[in-house]
């Protein structure tokens, strides 16, 4: 079962306390998920029923302290925009690498719209899950 909780305190631009320690079982390692306030409800395109529910997540985090009723975590994903190494010119830079990973062709209309600016934001209270298969 994963371990929930919530964005307690933002400490900087990579780290954040949330409130959950070793009195509920968190070590140091573990990873979680902060989560968009709402989950997207999922219904079957049929008969409309309501399937369940899926979470956007807005970031990844790792736990670097932890204490009795919090703990701290910190960013821990990197971004790579290319082979910025064997680059000879900044406008080598600026290609991506070789490879590319397909995409789904829908109408942009059958998609649920982007986190909003606002919302793609970290906050004090954002729900947090603990990741099981990282």
């Amino acid at each position: 079962m994963a371990i929930e909780g919530r964005v307690a305190e933002l400490l900087n631009t990579r780290e954040l306390a949330i409130n959950i320690g070793k009195n509920l079982g968190v070590q140091k390692g573990m990873k979680f998920k902060v989560l968009a306030a709402e989950p997207i409800l999922i219904k079957d395109p049929d008969t409309q029923e309501e399937l369940g529910e899926f979470d956007r997540e807005k970031v990844r985090v790792e736990v670097t302290e932890v204490y009795d009723n919090f703990s701290v975590c910190k960013t821990y994903r990197k971004i790579y925009y290319g082979n910025a190494y064997l680059a000879k010119t900044i406008s080598e830079m600026l290609v991506t690498s070789g490879s590319k990973i397909e995409t789904l062709k829908a109408d942009d209309t059958e998609f649920p719209p982007d986190l909003s600016e606002a919302e793609s934001y970290i906050k004090k209270g954002d729900r947090v899950i603990q990741v099981l298969d990282d």
